[in-house]
């Protein structure tokens, strides 16, 4: 949290001064050290902010002060010396802070607007699968992180990616925003899952450093049209595992039969296939949600939310899954959460196959034989012969 690092950075600037000023006393009046109780002020500057790194300064200022008045030399010249220098230097160090956390603010601020916009929630149905997708900010103690998410309609179904750039800051915010260009590049052009994450891979191994990688996990939704359900392909890289939500059965995890490396470490995953019936969701999610936890230190019980994400609406149980988030951490999140909520929904019955009692629509013919329907009728102009003048278009006598 914010707050320890900063109780933790005031103490770090405030201790030299002790074993410095002990030193001055034990050299007596002939050899001076105040001097170096300028280390505390810099060090202050470096961690802190302005008005507890100008408190820092005032209290080195202080502390000098003390010294020389110990050694009864408080009035001499070069003690009057010393103290302005450590005032003035105290002066730039407090400005020079609070211009570094303003700076920090700025770009902390402008990569957090960056990445609402590259993972805006949305909700949409496609085919036979609704999908809710929602990404929530950190608390502002916090520093970004690099949660992404990613959808392709593309010929074999419904795509999508979810995945964690490791590190935060301004660095994985580019990546989360590479990795989602190259995905959305490769989901329409590559025959499967594990093609697109090979291709994905390949292309983000330029932009990544020694150390650097993402948890990825892809999924596409191959819907049959038939009330059996919609099958799943799931391509776990590293990630953690979607939670299954079955209408009528306990929660569970989907953990990959064979594990593999993250991305940038070259995976090879196994497609592990699932089917989801009428009514069942899953639900992805980056480690925001996985590892968050309580003021006491308690993880989040992911089977526990399985009453927040059975709402009947996709929205009402993403905003539940939130609510419930921000109890169990009571309001103060450690990392950026993203996580996305399918769900397989019946199939729409088609307007134009109803049955005929009592149902409103397009008649059928009895033969069974369907009339075509010419789609660009309504803008062809029809070629009518000439009209005869009827009774109501007869012109009128002239009196």
């Amino acid at each position: 949290m914010r707050l320890d690092r900063d109780r933790s950075g005031l103490l770090f600037a405030l201790l030299p001064g002790v074993p410095i000023a002990v030193g001055d006393l034990v050299l007596g009046p002939a050899q001076s050290l105040v001097g170096l109780l300028m280390i505390c002020t810099l060090l202050a500057a470096t961690r802190l902010d302005g008005p507890r790194t100008g408190s820092v300064a005032l209290y080195v200022v202080l502390l000098a002060a003390g010294v020389a008045v110990w050694e009864g030399d408080i009035g001499g010249q070069g003690v009057l010396v010393r103290l302005t220098v450590l005032a003035l230097g105290g002066a730039y160090a407090t400005w020079s802070a609070a211009r570094r956390v303003a700076h920090e603010g700025e770009l902390t601020e402008t990569s957090s607007v960056a990445q609402r916009a590259i993972l805006q929630p949305t909700t949409f149905r496609l085919g036979d699968v609704a999908v809710c997708a929602r990404y929530r900010s950190a608390s502002p103690q916090a520093l970004l992180g690099g949660d992404l998410y990613a959808f392709a309609h593309t010929p074999a179904g419904l795509r999508l990616l979810i995945g964690d750039v490791r590190g935060n800051g301004l660095r994985a915010v580019r990546l989360s925003a590479a990795v989602i260009s190259f995905f959305r590049d490769s989901a329409y052009t590559r025959p499967d899952l594990p093609a697109v994450l090979d291709a994905t891979d390949r292309r983000l191994a330029a932009l990544l450093g020694a150390e650097d990688f993402v948890t990825a996990l892809a999924a596409e939704f191959r819907t049959t049209g038939r009330p059996a359900g919609t099958r799943v392909g799931l391509a776990n890289c590293g990630h953690h595992p979607p939670l299954l939500l079955p209408a009528d059965a306990p929660p569970r995890l989907l953990a990959p039969a064979e594990p593999t490396t993250p991305l940038g470490l070259h995976p090879a995953p196994v497609v592990q296939d699932v089917v989801l019936g009428p009514g069942d969701r899953l639900l992805f999610y980056t480690d925001g949600l996985a590892e968050a936890r309580s003021p006491e230190g308690d993880m989040v019980d992911l089977a526990g939310l399985r009453s927040a994400c059975s709402r009947a609406a996709l929205d009402d149980a993403a905003d539940a899954v939130q609510e419930a988030l921000l109890r169990h951490t009571d309001g103060a999140l450690a990392d950026d959460v993203a996580f996305i909520l399918v769900e397989s929904c019946p199939p729409v019955p088609s307007p134009d196959v109803r049955g005929a009692s009592g149902a409103r629509g397009r008649s059928v013919p009895a033969s069974g034989a369907t009339t075509a329907r010419d789609p660009l009728r309504p803008y062809r102009k029809e070629r009518r012969g000439p009209r005869l003048p009827g009774p109501e278009t007869r012109p009128k006598p002239d009196h």
